[in-house]
């Protein structure tokens, strides 16, 4: 079974990326501005307008020279909405495309939100909390350079009748990357 490292030197040089990088951890993150009752939400596909609290990129591609394996993937809610606060612990429709193949598909995320003890992984019995959840992965998915990638999320019809205007969600890929470096090329 291939690590992370090799899985992420494989797909690279499939694709010709020869130019020098930086290994890295590395995290992204997309966050979105919900309108009451929002349902669906569609992460790293507009960047317009948001700031380096709410996205840490510009495009939904890396650059030529950078790469990513997704390792775990968290949600966040920041639920502000009254008299009951929308939380995460309803199910959850997760969808993840890498270029034109869905490589997360029809997953619900929510067993590991609050302390119920399903979650997915054996790592840890799910966070003490119902609006912030992390999957860890079995499986690495590679996001190479210059590919498109985007999330989507539907939250339960039970859920989004909680959610409040201004209400934020935001996910967060972390794992393990690269990135450029010019070494002493410069």
């Amino acid at each position: 079974m291939a690590n992370q490292v090799s899985k992420l030197a494989y797909v690279d040089s499939k694709l010709g990326v020869s130019l020098p990088g930086q290994q890295t951890t590395r995290v992204i993150y997309d966050s979105i501005n919900a309108t009451a009752g929002q349902a669906f939400y569609e992460f790293f596909t507009n960047f317009a307008g948001k700031t380096e609290f709410q996205t840490n990129l510009t495009t939904n591609k890396l650059d030529s020279a950078e790469s990513m394996v997704i390792k775990s993937i968290q949600l966040i809610g920041n639920f502000a909405g009254t008299p009951t606060p929308a939380n995460l612990t309803a199910h959850l429709n997760l969808n993840i495309n890498v270029g034109n193949q869905v490589v997360v598909k029809d997953f619900d995320p929510s067993f590991n939100a609050s302390s119920r003890g399903l979650s997915f992984d054996r790592l840890h019995s799910g966070f003490n909390s119902t609006t912030n959840l992390e999957v860890r992965l079995l499986t690495d998915i590679v996001i190479p350079p210059q590919v498109n990638f985007k999330a989507s999320l539907q939250l339960s019809p039970t859920i989004a009748a909680l959610i409040a205007a201004n209400d934020d969600i935001t996910i967060v890929f972390k794992g393990y990357g690269r990135i450029f470096s010019a070494g002493a090329s410069f």
